[in-house]
């Protein structure tokens, strides 16, 4: 007899990008754990002013908070809780991959 497990549920990986003075990145951080409260999540920050994230900081520098899911681009700027649960919720379905 074969047992058919369940497949595991895709999960959510969240990177910020970010850095110390940044109030948007504050802004967002409020609302991201409003979306988390309907759409579990792990969140990673990345400052991009460190030495290591030199590429992130060329790539960001003057755009933060930028927001990645499952390592793909999701959102910047400013985090709209509805808009961004839908995202989320979608990238679920679809196996974790927008």
């Amino acid at each position: 007899m074969v047992v058919k497990l369940p497949a595991a549920a895709p999960r959510l990986m969240l990177t910020m990008f970010t850095h110390n003075r940044c109030q948007l990145c504050v802004n967002a951080k409020e609302a991201l754990e409003k979306v988390r409260q309907q759409v579990p999540f792990n969140i990673t920050e990345v400052d991009i002013k460190k030495p290591e994230n030199s590429k992130w900081f060329e790539e960001y520098k003057y755009d933060v908070p930028v927001i990645h899911a499952n390592d793909e681009f999701l959102l910047w700027h400013r985090v709209n809780v509805e808009d961004t649960v839908s995202k989320l919720q979608n990238i679920l379905k679809s196996g974790g991959k927008e």
